[in-house]
């Protein structure tokens, strides 16, 4: 017994040791790159991430007003973030863990930051003031959606889903059978999709309950809507969901392992989703047929992207945590970004990188940082919070990038001088 005593003192030691080892840079700092393009960031390992200058008439969302931009969750954006360290001219503590991406009003001026402390957070895009902050009551997993009439829409884990004025008043809550911890995206025709629990809603924008589908368990996704108005989820009974506009499903596909993260949906309309059976998946969206299977050695559990050269990026969990870039017609992977991982594999990049105007793909991890990398794949900086970037980020047009962070602080960065 001592003996075995001792084997297990030291098996903890090596592994205390082995994760003071990682080092982290103190919250608050930025590392850029050496002239030679070799990141300072001991962490960082690049491998052809980038993929060159992107086409200019793909298809690119106006704002950031939904989870990833818009209902297909591409994460374009028309701006162009900082390629050289970045100054933080704000930063604003919102009451708990940031894991939703900030979204906009749809003139720039105010966005909303939700939070694990339970509330919604509207701050002024200049420097960050606080204009209101709504309790919502629990915590808030689900990305504010905000409509073009300023309305913002979102759920919590009181298990509620509540539309809210510009103004900070609420206008309706609806009770929902779970968690209402799902971002929301809005239909053609005004409706609004989110699930709570095992169930997809559709609501109108004056509250009333279209229709409802029920899975076998839990969804974590936010729906994703294709260019036909079909809606597309994953589930925890392992199954893809493809729903036509009226709410009846038009298809189900099982994969063998939880979906947790939102699909996104391709140009031609291509759905692509990510599972823990550490795969990212393309799917027919007509008839719900496997186009390919690409194996990534981890969870694949965020919400994905699409480049507008139509490659898919995702964030990978470990044990070799990175982001990736796949080539859409046959799934292989064109290159990755490592971070420093821990070993273990719930430790990771939780979804797919924002692209900007030059192919600047920004991400962040859950070794605290955000991440900048340019389109030939060189690391152009690395910000280190003091928690975990769960949270996609949000650019503005202005080139204003904002993002939450696990150490509850919203921070907006802009070139620095």
């Amino acid at each position: 017994m001592f003996v075995l005593a001792v084997l297990a003192a030291m098996v903890l030691t090596a592994a205390a040791l082995k994760w003071r080892s990682i080092g982290r840079t103190a919250s608050g700092s930025v590392t850029a790159t050496q002239p030679s393009g070799r990141s300072t960031a001991p962490s960082a390992r690049v491998m052809g991430l980038g993929a060159g200058v992107p086409p200019p008439d793909a298809p690119v969302p106006h704002g950031t007003q939904m989870l990833h931009g818009d209902a297909r969750h591409t994460h374009r954006s028309a701006g162009r973030a900082t390629t050289s360290p970045p100054a933080v001219v704000w930063t604003h503590d919102v009451g708990g863990p940031v894991e939703a991406q900030v979204t906009v009003s749809p003139d720039e001026q105010t966005l909303y930051a939700a939070s694990l402390g339970g509330t919604l957070t509207a701050l002024a895009r200049s420097d960050g003031s606080v204009r209101w902050s709504l309790d919502l009551g629990d915590r808030v997993y689900s990305t504010p959606l905000v409509a073009d009439d300023g309305a913002i829409y979102v759920g919590s884990d009181a298990k509620k889903f509540s539309a809210i004025t510009p103004e900070g008043k609420v206008k309706w809550s609806l009770d929902t059978d779970g968690d209402a911890d799902s971002g929301a995206a809005m239909m053609p025709d005004g409706a609004v999709v989110f699930a709570a629990g095992r169930v997809v809603y559709a609501v109108t924008p004056a509250g009333y309950v279209r229709w409802r589908f029920t899975a076998k368990r839990k969804i974590f996704t936010a729906p994703a809507i294709g260019p036909q108005g079909r809606i597309f989820v994953g589930s925890q009974d392992h199954h893809v969901y493809a729903l036509a506009p009226d709410g009846h499903l038009a298809w189900s596909l099982d994969l063998g392992a939880d979906v947790d993260g939102a699909p996104a949906i391709d140009d031609h309309g291509a759905v692509y989703v990510g599972t823990d059976g550490d795969e990212v998946v393309r799917i027919d969206p007509d008839d719900g047929r496997v186009v390919w299977r690409s194996n990534m050695g981890g969870y694949v559990r965020g919400t994905l992207s699409v480049a507008r050269n139509g490659d898919v990026l995702a964030g990978v969990y470990g044990p070799r945590p990175r982001a990736a870039r796949l080539r859409a017609d046959d799934g292989g992977i064109r290159g990755d970004f490592s971070i420093q991982g821990t070993g273990a594999r719930d430790f990771g990049v939780h979804g797919g990188a924002l692209e900007d105007a030059a192919g600047t793909l920004v991400f962040g991890a859950q070794d605290d940082a955000l991440y900048a990398v340019d389109a030939s794949g060189k690391l152009l900086w690395r910000y280190v919070s003091g928690g975990d970037v769960d949270a996609p980020a949000t650019l503005l047009s202005d080139g204003t990038l904002v993002v939450g962070s696990d150490d509850g602080s919203v921070r907006a960065f802009r070139p620095a001088g």
